[in-house]
């Protein structure tokens, strides 16, 4: 029952070896003890040969394309999530495989990416990032039947879950966020505020979003639509600005291409207030600028975290000790979706009634996350928690991106 026995000549067996076991703890689920290691006299320390099932999660990245530098930090925060997921299911004999592949920031690119991840036998994908990206890969996906919970798309377009199916997102619409920057120009912008924006669906959605809040874009100081997947000069979109003597620049940009506007802005002598976007709401795009101390005083707006808690706590420290992913954005928002794509797939396992979009629905439902409470909307969305207000203090050196006011709708800016 122990094993086949050989005595040696004085009187002892050899025996198998020994388990090499981890205790883990992992908060608001835990004590793990995972015996996933052993030793042997001929082998030394070694991983045990996994027997157990593998579930593949699909997970779309940016890594080409115009915020290919946050792709980064996209990995890390993945993997972060990956790790917790398998902690708790080494023992229920299930492990989570990520599968990686390039969106492009782009709807063709994630299509083409979408159906390498179907190839590969994914049973969900976390993504995209960018909102036309997801778009492009969801018209994939969803023919499939295979579901999405995106970290970062957050056009208001996504809330049509008819034009839409198995979408999923834990992060709020840009319905929302435009009514928060319009606040943001209130407290700290002009009166003859310029709109820049990008006339993508994220871009375009969150520009409409904005004028509304502002009144309607017949009472804007300009307004400037450019395709940032082709756009390389800012000359002429800046030149508006000056143009029309605005005071205030409203910025809807993904990381390279607004710190290109922000250096052009310079460049032509404009010395007002910018404020920008979640696609340029931290310290990673100063690594598209030539000059960082540029972004000294620029606010950005970007998704609210709701409040503290066990698994946010212990997800900041882990991010933290990783350069890429401390330096993100939305890196809480991946971590999320991952463990929430992990865990509905181990539910829908272990109730093969069901389908993996429901099976995330239901995990979806009060679920404490690193970004705050998640609890999914028929539509696949999440009502959110507000907006960070954030403000750049930035020089030659260093840079840094500090959340000192929060807005939301009940009591605005504060």
């Amino acid at each position: 029952a122990s094993g086949t026995h050989t005595f040696l000549d004085n009187g002892d067996v050899g025996g198998a070896g020994y388990d090499v076991c981890t205790f883990h703890h992992v908060p608001t689920y835990g004590q793990y003890f995972n015996c996933d290691m052993m030793w042997t006299a001929t082998d030394g320390l070694a991983d045990v040969p996994w027997a157990g099932a593998t579930v593949k999660i699909g997970y779309l990245n940016p890594i080409s394309g115009p915020i290919a530098v946050y792709a980064p930090g996209f990995t890390a925060s993945a993997y972060i999530g990956l790790g917790l997921a398998n902690t708790i299911a080494y023992n229920q004999g299930v492990q989570f495989e990520l599968v990686m592949a390039d969106s492009g920031c782009d709807g063709t690119v994630a299509g083409a990416g979408a159906q390498s991840l179907i190839d590969a036998g994914v049973v969900g994908v976390v993504g995209a990032a960018c909102s036309g990206a997801t778009m492009g890969a969801n018209a994939v996906l969803s023919a499939a039947g295979i579901p999405m919970i995106s970290y970062a798309s957050t056009s208001p377009a996504l809330s049509d879950a008819s034009a839409h199916p198995h979408f999923f997102r834990v992060v709020p619409s840009d319905a929302l966020q435009g009514q928060a920057v319009n606040a943001v120009v209130g407290a700290h912008g002009g009166s003859q505020v310029a709109l820049i924006h990008m006339v993508n669906a994220y871009g375009s959605g969150l520009a409409d979003s904005f004028s509304e809040a502002w009144g309607g874009e017949e009472f804007l100081c300009a307004k400037v639509g450019y395709d940032e997947t082709t756009t390389t000069d800012f000359s002429s979109v800046v030149q508006a600005v000056a143009d029309n003597s605005c005071d205030t620049v409203v910025m809807v940009s993904y990381a390279a291409d607004g710190a290109a506007i922000i250096e052009e802005l310079a460049a032509q002598g404009f010395s007002g207030q910018i404020i920008g976007t979640d696609g340029i709401a931290e310290t990673g795009i100063a690594a598209d600028m030539t000059d960082q101390s540029l972004l000294d005083g620029i606010i950005a707006t970007k998704p609210a975290a709701a409040g503290s808690s066990d698994v946010g706590m212990a997800f900041l420290y882990l991010c933290s000790m990783s350069p890429d992913c401390a330096g993100g954005i939305f890196t809480a928002e991946s971590f999320d979706a991952v463990t929430i794509m992990a865990f509905a797939a181990f539910t829908q396992m272990a109730n093969p009634g069901i389908s993996m979009s429901q099976a995330i629905a239901g995990t979806g439902a009060g679920w404490a996350g690193a970004s705050g409470d998640i609890t999914f909307l028929a539509n696949g969305d999440v009502p959110g928690a507000g907006y960070c207000v954030g403000t750049f203090t930035a020089d030659a050196s260093s840079v840094s991106y500090d959340c000192n006011e929060h807005w939301d709708p009940a009591n605005g800016l504060t």
